[in-house]
């Protein structure tokens, strides 16, 4: 049975008078600690978004490239994968900032393995990008989608690490 504590303004309703003011919404102070894992934190959780897309987008790009041999797709793996390492650096200091700053983020299990799975990606995606600096088709064949491949993997691996996990609910319905 619903009590009326359920919903506190229903006899209101009934009666026809209407609340003077809205029901309080819950909001989220400043200073409240913040909620569990990396992946929850607003300004982390927008900028990692980036470079995850434009790190697949070089090696959309690379395969294109090692297909049609047209330049312009290795401009495109290299304009991607310059935009991708900027936005991974910029996440990783927020990312950086808030587990240093903030102890609950660095309680789920799989924290530290997202943290290093990132960093690792980062440097790869470097690396991949000093590879396609250079002219030719070699820039790209084998070696740039080979990087390309392992960066978007551990890219796959950090999401994964990162992933919100729900703990399982234990006991009876109430």
């Amino acid at each position: 049975m619903v009590t009326q504590a359920a919903f506190p303004h229903a006899a209101e309703r009934r009666s026809g008078a209407v609340p003077l003011a809205p029901a309080p919404v819950a909001v989220r102070q400043l200073d409240a600690p913040p909620r569990s894992g990396l992946a929850q934190q607003p300004v982390y959780a927008l900028l990692v978004q980036f470079p995850a897309v434009c790190f697949t987008g070089a090696w959309i790009a690379d395969l294109a490239y090692w297909r049609t041999t047209l330049y312009i797709w290795q401009t495109f793996s290299v304009w991607l994968l310059a935009a991708g390492c900027v936005a991974a650096a910029l996440a990783a200091v927020a990312g950086l900032l808030t587990w240093i700053l903030h102890a609950p983020v660095r309680a789920p299990r799989f924290a530290a393995a997202h943290a290093g799975t990132s960093a690792v990606a980062l440097a790869v995606s470097v690396l991949n990008l000093l590879v396609h600096s250079r002219d030719g088709y070699t820039a790209v064949v084998p070696g740039g989608i080979a990087l390309s491949s392992v960066a978007l993997l551990l890219m796959l691996l950090a999401i994964w690490c990162g992933w919100p996990r729900t703990a399982p609910v234990r006991g009876g319905s109430q």
